[in-house]
């Protein structure tokens, strides 16, 4: 991954000297195209970057520190305002979705059900901070995009929540494999519970201390390299698309108010980006795609793709894998059509 990085500050080092007075004098230079690809895709990254950071740094407090137990004990008890309370819980656990879905595993395991586990996992990534922060941040000239993009996630996270709470046996819906890690974690928690009595309270401090900082080395390193590659990938993605492909072809799809969404979220789920930087790239395509599909995009793309329907996959059945996507579609499509006749 660092090496993906230091590619990409070389090439821009490389660019900036190419446009020097010098350059010319000794008959180097880029094809105009190639450096109109390595300019576009640089500034995608260089802006993303502080939101790269700040997530993983965000991701690492949360997954060690949050009282998760303490706020499951919070909830109320009538479904649908639990499932509402449960996709704003991004808001509090701002995580990408990458790391989303232990997380998710994990409320699993402290009790959550199925239909409550997937609306935190579909609304999380949006609901998060980070991700708002971003997208205002890349859309500073019309703010109003942040609040289509919350409204829409937390609409569709509890639509699909609902439609999979009317399933009665939820530990049907799972994975045959988290099934028997949920049995194991079990397990092992009442022997660790056991374990903890049995030895110096001190001594026992300083090891739960030790562990923490390592693991939270390891989390920092895991979500940066993660998030770096996948952002590299979709920056010279969007940058060649605006680069490569004819103007024409992209205003004549892009001004097309269905056509549009399709083509966002088809883009959405093969590039896999993480919804902490997408803004950015979506902003790449402010001016020749539509608004409707802009938004379709940005609440797509964090809700299902390639990575997170493979990471999904470990823990839910694949009916019910493809049961959420075509409901996701569904509701990006209409969600992007409204926006675009009726905004």
């Amino acid at each position: 991954m660092l090496v993906l990085l230091m590619g990409f500050v070389l090439a821009g080092a490389l660019l900036l000297w190419l446009k020097t007075d010098a350059s010319p004098a000794l008959g180097l230079s880029l094809p105009t195209e190639l450096q109109d690809l390595i300019t576009l895709a640089l500034s995608i990254v260089v802006e993303a970057l502080p939101f790269v950071i700040l997530g993983a740094l965000v991701s690492v407090i949360v997954r060690l520190f949050a009282p998760t137990q303490r706020i499951l004990h919070l909830l109320p008890k009538r479904p649908l305002l639990r499932r509402l309370s449960i996709s704003l819980f991004g808001t509090f656990m701002p995580v990408c979705e990458c790391g989303n879905v232990p997380v998710a595993r994990g409320l699993v395991i402290k009790g959550l059900s199925v239909a409550e586990s997937t609306t935190f996992l579909l609304a999380a990534p949006i609901i998060n901070p980070v991700t708002l922060l971003a997208t205002s941040q890349a859309f500073r000239l019309d703010p109003s995009i942040v609040w289509v993009r919350m409204g829409g996630a937390l609409l569709i996270a509890n639509l699909v929540g609902g439609l999979i709470a009317l399933h009665k046996d939820q530990r049907e819906l799972i994975s045959k494999g988290f099934y028997n890690t949920l049995c194991e974690v079990e397990a092992a928690d009442e022997h660790h519970h056991h374990d903890d009595h049995e030895h110096d309270h001190h001594h026992h401090t300083s090891n739960r201390w030790r562990d923490r900082w390592q693991e939270g080395i390891v989390i920092f390193r895991d979500e940066v390299s993660l998030m770096l590659k996948v952002l590299c990938l979709g920056a010279v993605i969007a940058g060649a698309t605006q680069v490569f492909v004819p103007r024409d072809v992209l205003t004549s799809l892009g001004g097309d108010p269905f056509l549009s969404i399709l083509a966002m979220i088809a883009l959405a789920f093969i590039i896999s980006i993480c919804a902490n930087v997408d803004a950015f790239f979506a902003l790449a395509y402010s001016n020749t795609f539509t608004f409707g599909s802009i938004v379709a995009f940005l609440v797509f793309g964090p809700m299902i793709d390639i990575k997170m329907l493979t990471m999904m996959r470990t823990t839910y059945k694949v009916r019910l894998l493809a049961v959420i996507t075509l409901l996701v579609t569904l509701s990006s499509i209409l969600i992007g059509l409204v926006v675009n006749y009726a905004l």
